[in-house]
């Protein structure tokens, strides 16, 4: 372990690499509720004594946030857990995602010299960490847990006791597919309509293997908007590496509405214009069963 007088004394004084190496054992910690140090070690190529010094510091600048676990030789996020570096935006939480090595892991280029980039991005939504943190514990730990949920379709929030299998980003903002014993379905709630703390039960979770949407993958087909000329209708098609004029998504049934929204075309919504609507999708009927109550299968 590092000596304390070598610890900065703030975050704002961690050096860049390091504020990353913490930001992953942060986001472990909210994940999952403890973390070891070979997530740094394997992850970022660092030796075992690096990655020791860097528990030390985090546990230095947030001493509530870290517990050592003799017993299972891991840390544990405190009862009184409070980020460090995380302020619970979804773009955080995505880079954070992103970042974990698949494959041959991530890359990260610095050039000096680069072209300007600008990014567009939606509006952020702001997300309760305490809320996403229980949430994400009691899906990673197999246990159902309580809470307040405000439903859109309700004046005052209702009570639900819910399993938690994934937690999902659909493009706007975070849901968590869950069982629940008051509805006594799997459904998808929005984590933003959570009030107050959720209470994380001692009792094992209903399995996502009984989640049949979940488990059913279905395919999306998109083409261009037939109503273009067929040299606008290649362009579309080039766009999206398309193959004969069409391309079709894997895409689990239960999130098949989120994706139609989030490539805006959803059935009953799109927008008469051709030249707007460049995309359409060519097996609505197909996909009947998976949309959401009120949504038209007409063709576009």
């Amino acid at each position: 372990m590092a000596r304390m007088n070598e610890l900065p004394m703030s975050s704002a004084m961690l050096k860049w690499d390091v504020r990353q190496r913490l930001k992953l054992l942060e986001s472990t910690l909210l994940l999952s509720g403890w973390v070891r140090t070979q997530a740094l070690t394997e992850t970022f190529g660092i030796s075992r004594a690096q990655a020791s010094k860097d528990f030390a510091v985090y546990q230095a600048l947030r001493p509530m946030n870290l517990a050592y676990n003799k017993s299972k030789k891991f840390y544990e996020a405190g009862a009184d857990f409070d980020p460090l570096l995380l302020t619970g935006k979804t773009s955080e939480l995505l880079e954070v995602l992103s970042a974990v090595p698949h494959g041959d892991g991530p890359v990260l280029a610095l050039a000096t010299q680069a072209p300007a980039v600008a990014l567009l991005r939606p509006m952020e939504r702001e997300l309760d960490l305490k809320v996403f943190r229980a949430i994400s514990m009691a899906a990673y730990n197999k246990v159902k847990l309580r809470l307040a949920y405000q439903s859109m379709n309700r004046p005052e929030p209702t009570e639900l006791v819910l399993s938690p299998h994934t937690l999902v980003f659909s493009g706007f903002r975070w849901h968590v597919r869950a069982f629940s014993d008051t509805h006594g379905e799997f459904r998808e709630f929005v984590l933003a309509r959570v009030r107050g703390a959720p209470v994380v039960l001692d009792a094992p979770s209903v399995g996502l293997e009984g989640d049949a949407l979940w488990n059913t993958e279905v395919g999306v087909q998109v083409h261009p908007h037939p109503e273009l000329p067929p040299a606008q209708q290649a362009i579309i098609a080039e766009d999206y590496g398309m193959v004969d004029g069409q391309i079709t998504q894997r895409v689990r049934a239960a999130l098949v509405p989120y994706f139609l929204r989030l490539m805006q075309i959803e059935p009953g919504r799109e927008h008469p214009d051709p030249k707007v609507q460049q995309i359409v999708l060519a097996n609505q009927d197909e996909l009947k069963a998976w949309l959401w109550p009120g949504q038209s299968a007409t063709s576009a």
